[in-house]
C-alpha cells in the first residue's frame, strides 16, 4: 500500500494553509507601502481583520481593512450570496446572513470605528459575478438604486443593533457603504508563486531605487514573510497598544534590516524632511559602501544632508536666487568631477581637497556666507540623491 492509493480523510488543512499564505502575502505588500514615506505608517497582521493599513496625517489616524478570500478555482467568480448574503432569488433577505458575510463583517468596521475607518477592502484572486459589479458601481456612482443596495440601504441598522445605538441617516448609511472597495484578480494572491517575487521587487525598487538580485530578493522575501507570519501568530495579552506594537504592528523599524538600510542614517535623513527619505537614504548609503565606505560614514553623509537641507530652506528666500543656482551648479560640478569614472560609487577621502577649493572659489566670488565643508558636502549627496531619483 503506497499513499497516492487511498484518499485522506480530509485536505482543509492544506486548503486553509494556501488561504493562510495568500494572506500573509497580502500583508507583505501592505507592509511594503511604508517605504513610500508617505502617510502609512503601520500595517497589523490578522488584528480585526487579515490585513489592517494605518495611515497618519494631518488629521489623524485612520485604517483601511483588509479582508483576504482565495479560491483555487480561477474560473468560479464571487456570487452575492457567498460575499453579501444575499440570496437573489428570495424576496426577503436574511439579515443574519448578511451581518455574518464578508461584506457584513467588513461593513462593521465603519460603524465601529466610524470617521477612522477609511476603508474596508475585499481582496481575492478571483473575479466576481455580474450582480456584484453592478451593485458596486452603483454604490461608487453614488446612484444607489440597484434593488439589492436598496436592500443594505434599509436593512443596514438592523444588522448591528447592538454597536448602533442611534440609527444612522440613510446619508450617514450611504456614506459607510461607499467605504467599500473590491480588488480582484491580485495577481500575488494566485497560487502560482511566480507572481510573487516579481511584485516584491518591483515594490522595493519604486520606493528605494534599490535594483535588487535574485539571490537578494529571495532573501529579502523569506525574511519578510516570516516577519509577517511572526506578527500574525499567537493571541496579545494584554490588549495594550505596546503588546499590539510587539506583536501585531509592523513598522519602517521593521523593514530597514530587511533592506540592510542604516536606522541611524535613515533618521538623519528623515529629520531634514525629505519626503524620499528611504530612496535617499538607500542611494547614499550604496554610492558610499560601493567605494568601501563605513555605515558610520553614511551616517556622517546623511546628516551633512539634512544639514544643507535646513540650509537651503532657510536661505533660499534671503539670499539672491542667482546665488543659489551659482552655488548649486559648482557643487554638481564637484559631484562631475568625483563619479568621473567611478562608476556609481563616491571616496570621502577624494572629497576633501575639492571641497576645500570649493569654499576659496565661493569666498573668492563673495558666495561663501556662512557655508562649510559639512554643509557643501551635504549639498554635494544632495544633487546626488536629485539626479539618482
Amino acid at each position: 500500500m503506497v499513499l497516492e492509493t487511498v484518499q485522506p480523510r480530509e485536505q482543509s488543512g492544506r486548503d486553509s494553509f494556501a488561504r493562510y499564505k495568500a494572506q500573509v502575502r497580502s500583508a507583505a505588500i501592505a507592509a511594503l507601502q511604508i517605504l513610500s514615506g508617505t502617510d502609512v505608517d503601520r500595517v497589523y497582521c490578522d488584528l480585526h481583520d487579515d490585513v489592517v493599513v494605518r495611515k497618519k496625517d494631518g488629521a489623524g489616524l485612520t485604517y483601511i481593512f483588509y479582508q483576504v478570500k482565495t479560491r483555487a478555482k480561477q474560473n468560479k467568480n464571487w456570487t452575492l450570496a457567498e460575499v453579501f448574503g444575499i440570496k437573489p432569488t428570495q424576496k426577503t433577505q436574511c439579515k443574519v446572513a448578511i451581518r455574518n458575510s464578508f461584506v457584513g463583517k467588513m461593513l462593521l468596521h465603519t460603524v465601529v470605528f466610524d470617521d477612522h475607518c477609511n476603508a474596508v477592502v475585499f481582496q481575492t484572486n478571483i473575479h466576481n459575478d455580474d450582480q456584484i459589479d453592478e451593485l458596486l458601481s452603483d454604490i461608487e456612482e453614488g446612484t444607489f438604486a440597484n434593488k439589492f443596495t436598496q436592500e443594505l440601504l434599509a436593512r443596514f441598522n438592523e444588522l448591528y443593533p447592538d454597536e448602533i445605538n442611534n440609527p444612522l441617516t440613510e446619508s450617514e448609511i450611504k456614506a459607510r457603504l461607499s467605504k467599500l472597495v473590491f480588488e480582484n484578480d491580485v495577481h500575488y494572491l494566485k497560487e502560482d508563486p511566480s507572481h510573487f517575487g516579481p511584485a516584491v521587487r518591483e515594490t522595493i525598487y519604486e520606493y528605494s531605487e534599490i535594483d535588487l538580485q535574485h539571490h537578494e530578493s529571495t532573501d529579502i522575501i523569506i525574511k519578510l514573510l516570516d516577519l509577517i507570519s511572526n506578527k500574525s501568530a499567537g493571541v496579545i495579552i494584554p490588549f495594550t497598544v505596546d503588546s499590539i506594537e510587539k506583536s501585531a504592528a509592523v513598522s519602517i523599524d521593521d523593514l530597514l534590516p530587511l533592506l540592510s538600510i542604516s536606522k541611524e542614517a535613515y533618521e538623519q535623513i528623515l529629520q531634514g524632511g525629505d519626503p524620499k527619505a528611504i530612496k535617499s537614504t538607500s542611494i547614499i548609503q550604496r554610492t558610499l559602501l560601493a567605494a568601501g565606505a563605513s555605515l558610520e560614514d553614511v551616517t556622517f553623509c546623511s546628516k551633512c544632508k539634512t544639514e544643507w537641507d535646513v540650509w537651503y530652506r532657510n536661505n533660499r528666500h534671503p539670499l539672491r536666487e542667482m546665488d543659489l543656482r551659482v552655488i548649486i551648479g559648482k557643487v554638481r560640478e564637484v559631484l562631475k568631477n568625483a563619479k568621473s569614472g567611478t562608476g556609481n560609487s563616491l571616496h570621502i577621502i577624494h572629497l576633501q581637497k575639492p571641497l576645500e577649493k570649493l569654499i576659496d572659489d565661493l569666498a573668492a566670488e563673495s558666495l561663501a556666507f556662512d557655508l562649510t565643508k559639512e554643509l557643501l558636502l551635504g549639498a554635494l549627496f544632495s544633487e546626488l540623491v536629485k539626479g539618482s531619483i
